[in-house]
């Protein structure tokens, strides 16, 4: 068996290799020349606060497990081989005594393959054998990683029951991954026994079946006061709660089901666990219950804030941004260059500053037949740790949901862009793309408040004729395909993401200036919708040079005359729509008069 063993180096480029497990714990049992895990142990020995920022970190080497990678053209990592390892983490174990007993624990499980004591020395590394049901291995990564999650959820609690020490790892991947560490007396058993798991599933019976005993707390005395402190001790054993600061509502993880990630905490939940602690012997009435999961005493968590500021300063220097964007077919000479500044813009936008006095107002547009991977590429935009912000169904004539959404989701998809109204291009979502803060009214709130926006557009069609106005082109970057997007590689977003947040840091500009808007508008002519009216008057009338070419007339005179000869087919409503195509046809020659605006045409 084989672990794949990663590192940065000084240049912030992942490496890779593979090691047998044999020899790699032949290299664990000594340190390096420079002592590295003997000088961090030393200083992080009294640290309460961990050592994500200790000077060593960045480049040291990560021991992944579960399977053998290697990288894709975009430096994902992506399994070779099932190794059918899960990785268990223990930490909170202080002192030599504390660990070996630890490790002993450990290694009395028959599925035991392997423990080490972590790099920081205040815990344990287990490594415990599994396999599906019928004793075999799954070679799909897609599968494997299910697998992956439902051998977690089985074994988790068993070693947990076994191992004093606080299993600090509660939700779990095929990449899980430890700091290389020093053990000159690893438990090593090659023999193991898989641990056979259903991968259809594990049994969800109800969490009422695994109460614990009743909480107990030093107030001994029953009045409501020390029923608080117990209904609070038992949610603190049994649940980690936070408080979504962009959907706004609380969330909750089961630690007994950690497999589950943190969910939204709705009132049937709230109602299960009011009962659980009736059943625990813990008397709080439901409204108890509720004054606390809804309180501030919740701490406060931002997806957003939390997913981009750990990767600050991890870039390795390529260009993800660019390489994603050559995945899209197109002969548009500016579409790398304006993809990069609409995605830095998205991403700035995430940053939820509420000061902002622009939003992202620029929407990429992506125009093609059916069947070239439109909504896909859009999907793929967000990592999967994200896919809650994105939106690809939203309603525009419910102006309220879209402003909300506006402030809670990340990316917006207008899919089938050509089905929106031009009323509606040319009114709310003009207005709509330029926002930079949001102001609503919360369902039941009592007065307006104001939100920074999140959200940023983009759109595809199946139709090119389809920009409505004119003036408000500007805002859309029409890009017509000319083969489908490549799919097949996914992105790496973490380098992607780190790429952009380095160049915002920068300064790198994330607005269009007016050179490029310019050639925005000029690139968007031939995508705009021709109506009636503009099509009879470019059938019987074009700009003139000066007045002995032509003649000055008024709009209404010029569609008196598209009247006389087209007939009642067009409307009084036609003359203002009229008047607005003549002012946005460049070299136009045109003179304010008393009662109107006079254009020199010459007739054809």
């Amino acid at each position: 068996m084989k672990f794949t063993i990663t590192r940065r180096n000084t240049k912030n480029r992942q490496t890779l290799r593979t090691v047998d497990i044999v020899k790699w714990m032949e290299q664990i049992a000594h340190d390096d020349a420079q002592q590295t895990v003997g000088k961090f142990r030393e200083e992080v020995a009294d640290s309460i606060l961990g050592y994500d920022f200790h000077h060593a970190i960045p480049t040291w080497r990560h021991v992944f497990p579960a399977a053998e990678f290697t990288k894709d053209s975009n430096g994902n990592l992506v399994m070779t081989r099932n190794n059918g390892i899960l990785m268990l983490y223990f930490d909170d174990i202080i002192g030599k005594e504390s660990l070996e007993k630890a490790k002993t624990n450990a290694a009395f499980l028959p599925s035991t393959y392997l423990v080490v004591t972590a790099a920081d020395a205040k815990g344990i590394v287990v490594l415990v054998r599994y396999a599906d049901e019928n004793g075999m291995l799954p070679t799909d990564e897609e599968v494997a990683k299910h697998l992956y999650r439902q051998a977690a959820a089985r074994i988790r609690p068993l070693y947990l029951s076994q191992i004093e020490g606080k299993g600090a790892k509660e939700v779990s991947t095929l990449y899980d991954n430890f700091l290389n560490t020093l053990d000159a007396h690893p438990y090593y058993n090659p023999q193991a026994i898989p641990l056979r798991v259903n991968r259809y599933g594990v049994d969800c019976q109800s969490d009422m079946l695994d109460m614990p005993s009743p909480v107990k707390v030093d107030d001994a005395t029953e009045n409501p006061l020390s029923e608080i402190k117990r209904m609070i001790a038992y949610f603190d054993s049994h649940y980690d709660f936070r408080y979504n600061d962009l959907m706004k509502y609380t969330e909750y993880l089961n630690r007994q089901k950690a497999y589950y990630d943190f969910q939204p905490l709705d009132e049937r939940v709230k109602k299960r666990m009011a009962v659980e602690l009736l059943l625990a012997g813990i008397k709080v009435s439901y409204k108890d219950v509720k004054n606390y999961l809804e309180s501030d005493i919740i701490r406060k968590y931002n997806p957003m804030d939390h997913y981009l500021y750990r990767l600050h300063g991890k870039w390795d220097g390529q260009d993800h941004i660019g390489a994603l964007a050559r995945t899209v077919p197109t002969a548009n000479p500016h579409w790398e260059k304006w993809f990069r500044i609409w995605f830095l813009a998205m991403v700035n936008q995430w940053r939820g500053q509420y000061n902002r006095r622009y939003g992202n107002s620029m929407v990429p547009l992506l125009i093609s037949p059916q069947g070239y991977h439109k909504s896909t590429f859009c999907r793929s935009l967000l990592p999967p740790e994200l896919q809650w912000g994105y939106n690809d169904n939203l309603l525009l004539n419910e102006k309220r949901q879209v402003l909300q959404a506006m402030s809670q989701f990340l990316l917006i998809n207008l899919d089938e862009f050509n089905q929106i109204s031009p009323k509606v291009q040319q009114g709310f979502l003009k207005n709509l793309i330029q926002l930079s803060n949001i102001k609503i009214k919360r369902a039941y709130g009592t007065h307006v408040e104001e939100f920074p926006r999140l959200a940023s557009f983009i759109a595809t069609s199946n139709m090119d004729d389809i920009l409505a106005d004119p003036s408000g082109n500007r805002r859309f970057m029409a890009i017509e395909l000319t083969a489908p997007i490549r799919v097949d590689c996914r992105p790496n977003h973490e380098q992607l993401y780190a790429q952009a947040v380095e160049a915002i840091e920068n300064g790198e500009k994330t607005w269009f200036d007016e050179e490029q808007t310019r050639l925005v508008m000029e690139n968007n002519e031939r995508f705009t919708t021709i109506i009636p009216v503009e099509q009879c008057f470019a059938a019987c009338f074009s700009p003139a040079a000066n007045e002995m070419e032509g003649e000055y007339l008024s709009v209404a005179k010029i569609y008196a005359e598209l009247k006389t000869r087209f007939g009642s087919g067009l409307s009084v409503a036609n003359i203002q729509t009229l008047g607005r195509h003549l002012k946005q046809i460049a070299g136009f020659k045109r003179r304010r008069t008393k009662y109107s605006t006079d254009y020199l045409v010459k007739r054809l």
